[in-house]
C-alpha cells in the first residue's frame, strides 16, 4: 500500500468513524488559538474553524491533523502526508481503490480550488455523502519533494449543501506554508501561531 493510499484510508476512516475513544493529540506539532485557528508548523498547514463548528485534535491517526465537528454530525478532517503522486489527479487515481474498498461510490471528480481536485462520493448504505479536496504541493524545504493534503467532508445527503459551505470556508482560510521538520535547522519552535 502506498503512502498516499494509507493517507486516504486514514482520512476516510477518521471522517467516517464516530471516534469513541480518541488518542491524545500530539501538542508538539500543532496549536490552536482562541479564535478557532489551527496550525501545524511541522506540516505547514493551518486553517480557521467555520462559525458553528468545533475543532478537535484528538484524531487517533498520525496523519490526520484535526477534525472539525458540527453539532449536526458533519465532520471535516484534514490529513497530510508525503506525496508519491506527482499531482492531484494522480493522487485521486491512487486513492480511488481505497474509496471503493470503503463502500463509497464516486459520483464526480472535478477541478477544485488551489489547483486541486474535488471528489464527490456517497455511501448509500450509511446515508453518507463525502466531498474531498485533493492537493499535491511541491515543497522547497525538508526531506520530502511533495506533500499530499486531503480535506474530507463527511455528512448526510440532506446536510450536504449546508456542510459544503463550511468546507468552502475551510478551503478559503487554508494556510499553506513551508513545513518545519525536526530535521530542519530552523530556530522557530513547532506549534507557534
Amino acid at each position: 500500500m502506498t503512502t498516499a493510499r494509507a493517507l486516504a484510508g486514514c482520512a476516510i476512516a477518521a471522517a467516517l468513524m464516530a471516534i469513541s475513544s480518541p488518542a491524545p493529540a500530539d501538542t508538539t506539532r500543532a496549536s490552536t488559538g482562541q479564535s478557532g485557528r489551527f496550525l501545524s508548523t511541522r506540516a505547514g498547514v493551518g486553517l480557521e474553524t467555520p462559525p458553528g463548528w468545533s475543532l478537535s485534535q484528538h484524531t487517533g491517526y498520525p496523519n490526520v491533523l484535526c477534525i472539525l465537528i458540527h453539532p449536526g454530525g458533519s465532520r471535516i478532517s484534514v490529513a497530510v502526508d508525503r506525496a508519491t503522486a506527482k499531482d492531484s489527479a494522480a493522487l485521486v487515481d491512487e486513492n480511488r481503490p481505497g474509496l471503493v474498498a470503503q463502500g463509497l461510490t464516486i459520483d464526480r471528480v472535478s477541478s477544485g480550488p488551489l489547483g486541486g481536485l474535488l471528489v464527490d462520493a456517497r455511501a448509500p448504505h450509511r446515508d453518507q455523502s463525502l466531498r474531498q479536496l485533493y492537493l499535491v504541493r511541491d515543497l522547497t524545504v525538508g526531506p520530502d519533494p511533495r506533500q499530499a493534503v486531503i480535506l474530507t467532508l463527511t455528512t448526510t445527503r440532506e446536510q450536504l449543501a449546508a456542510a459544503s459551505s463550511a468546507l468552502d470556508w475551510v478551503i478559503a482560510h487554508l494556510d499553506l506554508r513551508a513545513p518545519v521538520r525536526p530535521d530542519d535547522k530552523s530556530e522557530k519552535p513547532d506549534g507557534g501561531i
